[in-house]
């Protein structure tokens, strides 16, 4: 099986093909740099055979593989360069770049869920409420020395959420009426982790068959920054201004556009279904967890 490495013509990717080419040596690789989401698409559909592609980035990143490669049997590894790097998280806690490259040679593919948004595949989480707008708005952050790349979630959230108009949202899963109201929060995972870090649900399960929904009602501003404590401490079930859902299917409608895995999707009504075992990742498991 061929080694595709896809990663966007900036410094720091260039900076990591010096490490691809060390590691890589004695197998069959490409490197292919991309400029556009569409591009890398065409790139992957035009394959002739199976291949492990290696996403270098973050998640907007692996959205982009993502579109090509639900139902087919490419294999995809995360390789974590970007700001929130939150799906790899579910796969590993090693945060290294090289560590995990080499340690997914001595891994294998397993079919994971994957889920859709109207006519867009994601893997990780789709929000709509504030958190949605600091998504969105987190390339945006200014340049703060010291800080890294993963904190730039921490200043969004400063520079956005006292501004936040609280937004109107109607829930239907599976059939059923599960939330309708102002909301702080609102998200769709298949992965635990999203805004840089944050377990906002701690039990997901990429390979349940389900999505799991959290919704936070409106609370007055002032009392975020509280809530956040609970939500980094993976304590949120115990406040009662936050539901938990578990669904096969959801429709939403919403006064903002939604955030896909990094990335704004406008629009104010969502269709959202769990596409069950369709897409083929490298699990870190514990023998590759081990392998120096």
């Amino acid at each position: 099986m061929k080694h595709i490495f896809i990663m966007y013509d900036i410094k720091k990717m260039h900076d990591f093909e010096k490490q691809i080419h060390e590691v890589m040596k004695d197998l069959d690789y490409e490197i292919k740099y991309t400029h556009s989401k569409q591009e890398i698409i065409d790139f992957i559909k035009r394959l002739s055979e199976p291949s492990r592609l290696y996403s270098v980035g973050g998640d907007g990143a692996l959205n982009i593989v993502i579109q090509a490669t639900v139902h087919t049997q490419h294999e995809v590894v995360v390789i974590p360069l970007g700001t929130g790097n939150d799906f790899c998280r579910m796969l590993t806690h090693e945060k290294n770049p090289v560590t995990l490259l080499r340690q997914s040679l001595k891994c294998q593919a397993y079919p994971i869920d994957a889920m859709k948004l109207n006519d867009l595949y994601f893997i990780n989480s789709a929000c709509f409420g504030v958190d949605s707008i600091i998504a969105t708005h987190v390339h945006d952050t200014p340049d703060i020395p010291l800080i890294p790349e993963s904190k730039s979630y921490i200043v969004s959230i400063l520079q956005h959420v006292f501004q936040y108009q609280f937004d109107e949202v109607t829930i239907e899963g599976d059939g059923k009426l599960l939330y309708k109201g102002p909301v702080t929060l609102c998200t769709f995972n298949n992965g635990q982790y999203y805004g840089g870090g944050f377990p906002i649900i701690p039990h997901a399960d990429i390979r349940d068959g389900y999505m799991d929904v959290c919704v936070v009602d409106k609370v007055p501003k002032s009392k975020i920054p509280y809530l956040l404590t609970f939500l980094l401490r993976r304590l949120l079930h115990k406040r009662k201004e936050v539901h938990f859902f578990k669904v096969k299917e959801a429709y939403i409608s919403s006064h903002v556009t939604c955030n896909l895995d990094g990335d704004e999707v406008q629009g104010h009504e969502f269709h959202l279904k769990v596409i069950p075992q369709s897409v083929r990742f490298v699990i870190y498991d514990e023998m590759c967890l081990t392998y120096k």
